[in-house]
């Protein structure tokens, strides 16, 4: 009979079992080990730095309230990145509410959705590379919040398709669609900066 193979623990669902018992040493080492990934994919999510900083915050607040209720069905990881995808999801829609009350809030007379129609395309050949930058970023920004969560975690954050899918509740097939129309979205928009 051949042997069984050895159990691979995580050392992050070691920690979580800590955690769940009021250790904050442990809960320090899990901050340690996962902020940093946390704030990318906020930032790259989100694209304000302040807001991206209290939203960190707020994932590891949630990963110490429910320690004790973490179920180790995935990597800590996986269960984080779901967080965090929660967290940024609701951080734009509240953004968006905000911004259909100050558009409907317009006191100067002018209809603001035609003002912001009628703005001017950018000046490609005056912009220098953090123009660009921003530019790009802003197509990001744009993108239907499930595309841009693809597309973040799996081309900047190097998941793979497989770990997307979990973090995303999807399939495979499903978030190899998203980053797809996600890269053909970003094309277009930014086919005058390639050229």
């Amino acid at each position: 009979m051949p042997p069984k193979p050895a159990k691979i623990i995580d050392p992050d669902s070691e920690l979580m079992k800590r955690v769940a018992k009021g250790d904050d040493e442990a809960f320090r080492q899990l901050f340690e080990r996962h902020h940093r990934l946390a704030y990318s994919v906020i930032y790259r999510h989100i694209g304000v730095q302040s807001a991206a900083e209290d939203l960190v915050q707020e994932a590891f607040l949630r990963v110490y309230r429910n320690a004790a209720k973490w179920e180790p069905s995935a990597k800590f990881s996986t269960w984080l990145y779901t967080v965090v995808s929660n967290l940024c999801l609701n951080y734009k829609r509240d953004r968006a509410r905000d911004k259909l009350r100050l558009v409907s809030g317009n006191e100067d007379g002018g209809n603001p959705l035609e003002q912001l129609a009628s703005a001017s395309e950018p000046d490609v050949e005056a912009m220098d590379a953090q123009d660009r930058t921003r530019i790009i970023q802003a197509a990001i920004a744009e993108l239907p919040e499930n595309q841009r969560m693809a597309l973040i975690l799996s081309r900047y954050e190097d998941k793979s398709y497989e770990e997307v899918a979990e973090i995303m509740e999807t399939t495979v097939a499903a978030v190899k669609s998203l980053t797809s129309r996600a890269r053909e979205t970003l094309r277009q928009k930014l086919a005058r900066l390639a050229e």
